[in-house]
């Protein structure tokens, strides 16, 4: 088994062996192709208010920022059609990966696959990430088989053309807590700081106007040099407003 080379990835799709389409020169790698990130991204919830939705990336609003924490699902905008005689390895592209975006679940693509790929993604940097539509975005290393499979994929993924519901499902119907809720809390709590500050600003002074009569100041000073305070009767009793 060995990896394909560029120019072998280049070989195999103008033969129609390896399908990629639409097929795009300047994607060709080294030793890999990129895919382009498709129309539809499955976005999980950022809070309670916040819910997860399905998000149509078109000309008018073409990028989605993931924030941090938060989970989401992409899919290529090319058809990818394997051979028996050829597995691939999908992942994301570097530049992604180096600002925080993790990647997992279902990267080995088998030989007779055929459809668009899918990754569930998750943003584990600091910062929003941005995602536009006909980016670079999925990297696919394609390794030669020593022998061709004798059949070809046949599960529920096949000629896939859009996200499987257990995917829809997962990331939509979440309802629990989120790393993406954190973000979230930490602007609440600077808001409600903000409001306390301004109420207090606002609010009058509870000991404005208040006196102690002369006999109750004398014995708080005494209590001071003798250590034995007012009990809250006392003080309560000697005080008036």
């Amino acid at each position: 088994m060995g990896m394909l080379s560029g120019s072998q990835i280049r070989r195999l799709v103008e033969s129609g062996e390896l399908v990629l389409s639409p097929f795009d020169q300047d994607l060709v790698q080294p030793a890999s192709y990129d895919l382009l990130l498709g129309p539809k991204i499955l976005a999980s919830p950022l809070s309670q208010d916040i819910l997860g939705a399905v998000i149509e990336l078109n000309d008018n609003s073409p990028s989605y920022k993931v924030q941090s924490g938060q989970m989401v699902a992409a899919i290529s905008q090319e058809r990818v059609q394997l051979p028996l005689s050829i597995c691939g390895k999908i992942g994301i592209r570097s530049e992604f990966a180096r600002k925080g975006m993790n990647s997992f679940g279902g990267p080995q693509i088998d030989p007779g696959y055929e459809g668009r790929l899918t990754l569930s993604l998750l943003n584990v940097g600091p910062e929003p990430i941005t995602l536009s539509l006909g980016t670079p975005f999925f990297t696919v290393e394609f390794q030669s088989l020593d022998e061709p499979a004798p059949v070809g994929y046949e599960g529920s993924y096949q000629a896939m053309d859009d996200f499987p519901k257990d995917q829809y499902d997962f990331i939509l119907s979440a309802r629990t807590t989120s790393l993406a809720e954190i973000p979230t809390l930490r602007q609440e709590v600077h808001r409600l700081h903000l409001v306390i500050e301004e109420l207090e600003e606002k609010m009058p002074d509870p000991d404005e106007n208040l006196e102690l009569r002369p006999e109750t100041a004398e014995r708080l000073q005494a209590s001071m040099k003798t250590g034995k305070l007012l009990s809250l009767d006392e003080a309560r009793k000697n005080s008036t407003a």
